[in-house]
């Protein structure tokens, strides 16, 4: 703990909530920079993203620009040793990035320089990739492109999902993080830099709302990921009789059958789907209008409406 070393922290979602929390605990943190806040569509209720709630009750300033390359302003009233970004949501202009008396730094969600962009963790998992990773990188303009001070893998296990990888990684990205500054405050030379490789690049896209859908003609182990790596957030559904059900979490089922991809297999103890290899076991589903519920709990309501032999498109 140092609380002489002054941070200015940039980020928005619960990854950059994390972050922030161990900087609190470590530092003396005089500035919180996030996204504006937001209204549900019915234009009621504020959404206050996680990293200013923290502020809040911290007693941290608070800045929300619009557009931080048209207004940082406010950034300009406050001296700081590091400005330290994770999952902030906008291009950082290299004014801001010179702000620091020390270096920008960035908690990046993966095994730079894999999954560059805005969905690296969900991206790594769609794809079922053993290991994810986090990433200690200095800010730059161009994007996820800064040269490496440090990095930690972190195995995906079968029960992970989004939100837990999402977890692990901003923790064990925190703690990267509070070693990396504690030796750059000392001295910025004691940390080696690992400049990325340029032909080892790949980007990790934001997703589209196209791509929630599932596609039972793909392999089961294929959906199986996609399901995990989009929850809670923006979750994957199927559309079957004109109802849409929003699927959480499922199983890959072996199986050797010649029935056409969609068909439902079993709806007695699970609702199996037959997948263009193999077959998806659903453990987790929410119909709409409904509460998410277990498989069980859903067959006893809708069993009827899930015959053997029905194909879902």
């Amino acid at each position: 703990m140092n609380k002489n070393i002054k941070i200015c922290f940039m980020g928005s979602p619960e990854f950059g909530k994390i972050v922030l929390e161990k900087l609190i605990e470590e530092y003396n943190v005089v500035l919180v920079v996030t996204q504006p806040d937001s209204f549900t569509k019915g234009g009621k209720v504020l959404i206050e993203q996680p990293v200013k709630k923290l502020a809040l009750i911290n007693n941290i300033p608070i800045f929300q620009p619009q557009n931080i390359k048209e207004d940082f302003s406010e950034m300009k009233k406050y001296d700081f040793d590091f400005l330290v970004t994770a999952a902030y949501g906008q291009f950082i202009p290299l004014d801001v990035l010179h702000l620091p008396r020390i270096i920008t730094l960035n908690v990046h969600g993966s095994l730079l320089p894999k999954y560059r962009g805005g969905a690296p963790i969900q991206r790594a998992i769609e794809n079922g990739d053993e290991y994810l990773g986090v990433s200690i990188m200095q800010t730059i303009l161009k994007m996820d492109a800064g040269c490496i001070f440090k990095q930690s893998k972190i195995k995906l296990e079968d029960d992970d999902n989004y939100e837990s990888m999402n977890t692990k990684l901003a923790k064990k990205g925190a703690e990267d993080l509070i070693e990396i500054i504690d030796k750059m405050f000392e001295n910025i030379d004691n940390v080696p830099k690992i400049h990325q490789n340029i032909n080892e690049v790949t980007f990790a896209s934001n997703i589209k709302k196209e791509e929630e859908q599932l596609d039972f003609n793909l392999p089961s182990i294929n959906l199986f990921n996609k399901i995990r790596a989009f929850n809670p957030n923006p979750l994957t559904y199927f559309k079957f009789k004109d109802q849409y059900y929003k699927v959480y979490s499922s199983q890959v089922v072996e199986v050797n059958s010649n029935e056409k991809p969609g068909t439902i297999l079993d709806n007695k103890k699970s609702l199996t789907i037959k997948c263009g290899h193999n077959a998806l076991k659903i453990l987790e589903i929410q119909p709409s209008g409904k509460q998410k519920m277990d498989i069980s709990s859903f067959l006893n309501g809708y069993r009827n409406k899930f015959v053997i032999g029905d194909i879902i498109e």
